[in-house]
């Protein structure tokens, strides 16, 4: 294993996490840290699709929280790190964006094509997702240049050492490590715009996916889909996840309940972000009241 590879790993992950790599776009089940060291055996979400063997060299992304399973946000085990990602001007201006703004990092990565990815990895995780995606939000809405997608904790940084085929084919590469952060250092930082706070989008609670009240007395059909979807063999469209809300409504969920409990089953995708999949579920909801 590579120099790089170990400070990387060291910074983002403690002992005994499980990790996620993959050598594209499309997310795999998780493996032992330790597995980079030789062959690679990734494990497709979907069942027709047959185990992919890569080398280091082959790892283009990385997911910056440890994940026990297959690459989705129901799956994290630790919520400790953030994404922020900017591809506007060129790599100089973007660098001095972020040390103008004086926003703590951990780690600046170079994407091999025109963009800086920074990672904010803290000392100490967070309690849950809720408060995740609060920081998260509100570091978003801070750094208003970077992409404003990178808002689900299973988001992937890119893995330095591997030559991106398209682009302009550049090998990606470590720009800067640091050490990790303390909370007390993000969010003293965090409040100084303390008008870009963002309001939780949900309470605060979650539920085991195998306990929740009503569930079981959802007809067949709901349950086979909520299945599909936990094993990967069937994307979760608008179409879809409009049926689900729809019936969750109609057995007297609140929206907040559907929210946390759907999430357990949903996989952000390139042309599927989480927002669109919230904007399906409010709009189901709305359509049942």
């Amino acid at each position: 294993m590579k120099i790089t590879t170990q400070k990387m790993l060291s910074l983002f992950f403690n002992e005994g996490e499980n990790i996620c790599i993959s050598p594209g776009k499309y997310g795999y089940h998780s493996i032992n840290p330790l597995d980079i060291d030789g062959e690679i055996c990734l494990i497709s979400p979907k069942e027709d699709v047959e185990p992919k063997f890569i080398k280091e060299d082959d790892i283009s992304l990385l997911a910056i929280n440890p994940i026990k399973g297959f690459r989705r946000d129901s799956s994290v085990t630790a919520f400790r790190s953030f994404l922020v990602e900017l591809d506007e001007g060129d790599l100089h201006s973007q660098k001095q964006y972020i040390d103008d703004l004086k926003m703590p990092y951990s780690i600046c990565v170079f994407s091999g094509n025109k963009s800086l990815h920074f990672g904010i990895v803290l000392s100490k995780d967070l309690v849950n997702i809720d408060v995740w995606r609060i920081a998260c939000n509100w570091i978003l809405n801070v750094v208003k240049k970077a992409d404003q997608q990178t808002k689900n904790p299973s988001r992937s940084i890119r893995f330095p050492g591997h030559r991106r085929e398209n682009g302009k084919k550049l090998k990606q590469s470590l720009v800067e490590i640091r050490d990790r952060i303390t909370q007390d250092e993000l969010f003293s930082w965090l409040n100084n715009w303390p008008e870009l706070k963002p309001e939780p989008e949900i309470e605060e609670k979650s539920y085991d996916i195998n306990n929740v009240p009503d569930i079981g007395k959802m007809p067949k059909w709901f349950l086979d889909t909520l299945d599909r979807l936990k094993n990967g063999s069937q994307p979760g469209r608008n179409n879809t996840w409009f049926s689900l809300a729809c019936k969750m409504a109609a057995h007297n969920f609140t929206l907040e309940e559907m929210v946390v409990y759907l999430d357990n089953f949903f996989v952000e995708e390139d042309d599927f972000k989480r927002d669109e999949w919230l904007v399906c579920i409010k709009s189901a909801y709305k359509r049942m009241q």
